[in-house]
């Protein structure tokens, strides 16, 4: 009986971990661009995010203030920083070589950044 109790605990603990692993959840994706969030809990900021294929912006629109976004290239060096102050951002394409790349929101309020992963195809 005690072996049955340990198996289904050991059972129980393994579902848990298995289902609380963060998988990231994609924002948008098409044949010129992809956008994910590299923590799940993260696409709760998101109102919306798209891709305008007519001005190549990406817009992102929170549910609170973004104060800034920051623009990581892929060894992790800041590209820029972008001063937003708006629950609105447009960054356009052209600020992306083909590659991949971090953007930071920082949300008003908040003293760490949210990070989405983006790649340039």
């Amino acid at each position: 009986m005690k072996n049955f109790i340990t198996t289904i605990t050991i059972l129980s603990l393994s579902f848990s971990i298995a289902s609380a692993t963060n998988t990231p959840e994609t924002l948008v994706s098409n044949e010129e661009i992809e956008v994910v969030t590299l923590d799940i809990a993260d696409i709760e900021i998101f109102k919306s995010a798209s891709f305008d294929h007519d001005s190549d912006n990406l817009s992102f629109t929170t549910l609170v203030d973004i104060s800034v976004v920051q623009i990581y290239d892929e060894n992790g060096s800041m590209e820029f920083q972008l001063p937003v102050m708006s629950d609105n951002v447009k960054i356009n394409k052209n600020l992306f070589g083909q590659g991949t790349y971090k953007l930071g929101f920082m949300l008003e309020g908040e003293n760490q950044l949210r990070f989405t992963e983006v790649v340039v195809k």
